[in-house]
Formats: C-alpha cells, sequence, structure tokens
C-alpha cells in the first residue's frame, strides 16, 4: 500500500510540473502574439520588405517599407506608392498613408535575431508581413 501511495504523490507531482509547463508555454506564445511593444522609432526605422495581400491581382504582391526616425513612411506595392506617418505611443505603433487613406496598426514580431513587422489596415483587407532589407 505504501509504494502505491508514493506512486499517486508522484503522478501528482509530474501532473503539476506538466501543467506549469503548459501554462509558461502559453503565456509565452501570448506574448509573441502579441508583439514586441514599440516605444523607440528606431527599432522600426530602416527599409523592410516582404509581401501585402490582397494585390493588386488579387493575390499577393510584394511590398516595401521605408520608415525614417522622423517617423515619416514611404510604402510601394504593385504600381501603387503612399507616404505617410507612424505615431507611437503606449508601446504601440500606427500608420497613416496617403492618397489611399490606409491607416492601421504596426506589429513588432522578434525571433531571436529575425525582426518581423506586420501593418494590419483598420478601414480595408490591406495586411502587410515585411522584414529588414538586406
Amino acid at each position: 500500500m505504501r509504494r502505491n501511495q508514493l506512486m499517486r504523490g508522484w503522478g501528482g507531482s509530474a501532473l503539476l510540473v506538466m501543467t506549469l509547463a503548459v501554462l509558461a508555454g502559453c503565456a509565452s506564445s501570448l506574448q509573441a502574439a502579441r508583439g514586441a511593444p514599440i516605444t523607440d522609432i528606431n527599432l522600426i526605422a530602416g527599409k523592410w520588405t516582404g509581401t501585402m495581400a490582397p494585390g493588386s491581382d488579387g493575390w499577393q504582391d510584394l511590398f516595401y517599407l521605408t520608415i525614417t526616425p522622423d517617423r515619416k513612411l514611404t510604402a510601394a506595392w504593385g504600381p501603387n506608392t503612399a507616404w505617410g506617418t507612424v505615431t507611437l505611443q503606449d508601446g504601440k505603433a500606427t500608420y497613416q498613408m496617403e492618397p489611399f487613406e490606409h491607416e492601421g496598426t504596426m506589429t513588432l514580431y522578434l525571433d531571436g535575431a529575425r525582426r518581423t513587422l506586420v501593418l494590419n489596415d483598420l478601414w480595408s483587407s490591406f495586411n502587410a508581413w515585411v522584414t529588414p532589407q538586406q
């Protein structure tokens, strides 16, 4: 009987350890899903390249983005070029572009040394995924 009680104690401990590991993994995934705080324009300033959807043909277009330290941006995709500004507030970045009147959020994802910036438009289905240009 004593051996049976000992096994139950180990089983309960193992279950507790596994539960804590799963919760810790979920917490780190949740942080990654929210993105990293953007508290300084230098975290996202530079030249970026990637794709955007939907593109001019309904699929994906190549997307080029330049963000300057003075918070100006220029974006180009398909036959389109837009310019605008980036605003930082409370660790979040937003953008406004013209002449197409795009505005939305910028989310920075960090995966080790790899950075990915995602632009999500508030009013249209404009979405872009970019990484620093090599």
